[in-house]
């Protein structure tokens, strides 16, 4: 686990002490409402359930769009390399299917009042590594944890503020949240843009 732990804190620092070399640039951050299935990025993350094999809201919408291909590639993955379930906190990437994307990055999100609320911020931030290792320009976020998991909506934002208030990347160019509600909109437009 300590080995993991210096990943993190060896990207997080990264993101903070690299502000003198031109390479790394802070990436534009969108925040829209709308339907993540519609929205145009290299990445698109999805909201997954453990099991990988289908879940409700975001999981089941990017099933939807993506098709029986992406469906036969997570049932590969949970039987190959994930027989007991992707982790909390943890990501994987598969092919993007019929969506408007060249991948989509799998995450399970914590259960608000079950696992450890910090395990939301490990979620974006390997998603963001799996982007930029297979060199996407954009990546589109729901908000994780914020539905059927409990995750308050508020706590969400500032941890996501928190995370890419400093990040810059040799590679992404632009960071897309993309939220359902209008009410979530507000909070997170509030909370990042102030």
């Amino acid at each position: 686990m300590a080995k993991k732990r210096d990943e993190f804190t060896a990207w997080m620092h990264r993101t903070k002490s690299n502000k003198e070399n031109a390479v790394w640039d802070k990436p534009k951050i969108t925040i829209i409402k709308g339907d993540i299935t519609k929205v145009k990025a290299d990445a698109i993350v999805n909201a997954a359930n453990s099991g990988l094999l289908g879940g409700s809201g975001v999981d089941w919408a990017i099933r939807q769009a993506a098709g029986l291909g992406l469906q036969q590639e997570c049932q590969l993955l949970r039987e190959e390399v994930y027989p007991k379930g992707l982790p909390v906190g943890k990501a994987v990437s598969t092919g993007a299917y019929k969506l408007n994307a060249k991948i989509i990055i799998h995450t399970v999100g914590p259960r608000y009042y079950k696992d450890n609320p910090e395990l939301l911020r490990e979620c974006y931030i390997r998603s963001i590594m799996l982007a930029e290792e297979n060199s996407c320009e954009s990546i589109a976020f729901p908000a994780i944890s914020t539905g059927a998991y409990g995750f308050p909506i508020e706590k969400s934002a500032k941890i996501v503020k928190e995370l890419f208030d400093n990040f810059k990347s040799e590679v992404i160019q632009e960071i897309i949240l993309v939220l359902w509600s209008d009410e979530d909109l507000r909070v997170y437009k509030r909370e990042i843009e102030e």
